[in-house]
């Protein structure tokens, strides 16, 4: 299957929900934990830099709060990395159950 709309090639299409697709695909937990966790990181990073250019650096607290951030942004990177070829398996599924499509770009729909 070709993942691009027929009329103007763009990437970017999503599927039609028709009602008769059963097929969902299978979300690790890892990931679950992963995106907020590195949003988290991300915040606690931020912050200790600002905190080090515009005050007296970062307290110990945030310090410790951005390590276990971290060590558990890594933890669940680990277990998605070994999630991943299940999660690849289970999007190809759902991405060829679907026969119905619709372009964000120009609105076009098809059935495949």
């Amino acid at each position: 299957m070709q993942y691009r709309c027929p009329k103007c090639q763009s990437a970017k299409i999503m599927p039609l929900s028709n009602g008769t697709n059963v097929v969902k695909p299978v979300v690790p937990k890892s990931l679950v934990i992963l995106i907020p966790a590195l949003f988290i990181l991300l915040f606690l990073v931020v912050l200790s830099i600002g905190m080090w250019i515009f005050g007296n650096g970062a307290g110990p607290t945030l310090q410790i709060a951005t390590v276990v951030i971290f060590v558990i942004c890594v933890l669940a990177g680990l277990m998605f990395w070994r999630d991943l070829p299940n999660f690849k398996i289970s999007m190809q599924n759902f991405m060829n159950s679907n026969k119905d499509w619709k372009c964000r770009d120009c609105h076009h729909e098809w059935h495949v």
